[in-house]
């Protein structure tokens, strides 16, 4: 049995196939691994504005066991925390309208407690917004253009 130039030609091609095939099963499984991670990685991010929305929705206040220090400095305190509480949706500022003011410069106003002269403030809202993922990407490459133009 001779071995021909066209064999070695045919054996050349046989490996040359072998070859390719086992790199075309590698390069697979790698993008399967990668996609595998990718799911995952989905998968398991957390969404930050549904929870922060579900927070502001169900919040409900906790009662609090006071210790013995705690309920004497409540009971001595100028305000009690129950009547901040009671009253963090009252807007009202009074003034008291008959206070004179003896400085040009500066407008001084007499706040009233005993609440005879209302005025009402507008509520503040808040509202929650997230970044987008190529926003914070961007900002994060000016910072380190930054960081880098100030190190030189």
């Amino acid at each position: 049995m001779i071995i021909t130039y066209e064999d070695y030609i045919f054996l050349a091609f046989i490996a040359l196939l072998l070859i390719i095939s086992v790199l075309a099963i590698k390069k697979m499984n790698k993008k399967e691994k990668e996609m595998n991670t990718i799911n995952k990685a989905k998968k398991d991010m957390i969404d930050l504005e549904a929870i922060t929305k579900n927070i502001e929705a169900d919040y409900r206040p906790v009662n609090i066991e006071l210790s013995s220090y705690e309920k004497e400095q409540e009971n001595n305190a100028i305000i009690s925390y129950e009547e901040l509480v009671n009253n963090r949706d009252n807007n009202n500022v009074s003034y008291d309208e008959t206070y004179e003011n003896n400085t040009v410069d500066v407008d001084v106003k007499k706040v009233d407690l005993n609440d005879n002269y209302g005025v009402n403030l507008e509520k503040g809202t808040y509202s929650v917004n997230l970044m987008s993922y190529e926003h914070e990407e961007a900002f994060l490459r000016a910072l380190r253009k930054l960081q880098s133009d100030l190190a030189r």
